[in-house]
Formats: structure tokens, C-alpha cells, sequence
């Protein structure tokens, strides 16, 4: 009698275990698939960033250093103004 309530708890014990092995497997297919999309659409954006970068690099140039510009502008202008407050 107790061996039957053991097997049974067992079984139930096995059957919960694959289910659950079942869940991670299926899991990890959609990770695995969510993983190629990302791999995908991150290659085709370096392959248009690249496309870009070849047909305007000039552009590509004041995008990529688009905040040291602005900040060199500003300084230019700040040193404008106090030398025009100097002088005048």
C-alpha cells in the first residue's frame, strides 16, 4: 500500500517534472527565435548605417559629432559676446 501511494506520488512527480521540461524547451525555441529576429534587424540597421555612412560622410560626420559642434558654437558665441562687451 505504501509503495502504490509512493509510486503514484512518483508518477505525478514525473509527469509534473516533464511537463515543466516541456515548458522550458519551449521556451528557449521562442527565445532562440526572438534571438535570430533581433540578429536579423540588427544586421540589416548596421548594413543601412553603413549604406549611409558611404553616400553622405559629411552628414555621418556632423551626426556623429553633433553635441561637440553645438558646444563649440556656443563657446564661440559666448567668447563673441564677451569680446564685443570688452571692446565696446
Amino acid at each position: 500500500m505504501v509503495t502504490d501511494k509512493q509510486d503514484q506520488w512518483f508518477a505525478a512527480l514525473e509527469q509534473e517534472n516533464n511537463e515543466r521540461l516541456a515548458q522550458l524547451d519551449q521556451a528557449m525555441q521562442t527565445k532562440n527565435k526572438l534571438h535570430l529576429i533581433n540578429a536579423e534587424k540588427v544586421r540589416k540597421k548596421a548594413e543601412a548605417a553603413t549604406d549611409f555612412k558611404a553616400r553622405h560622410p559629411r552628414l555621418s560626420f556632423l551626426k556623429r559629432y553633433n553635441v561637440i559642434i553645438m558646444m563649440l558654437f556656443f563657446l564661440l558665441i559666448t567668447v563673441g559676446f564677451n569680446v564685443s562687451m570688452f571692446i565696446g
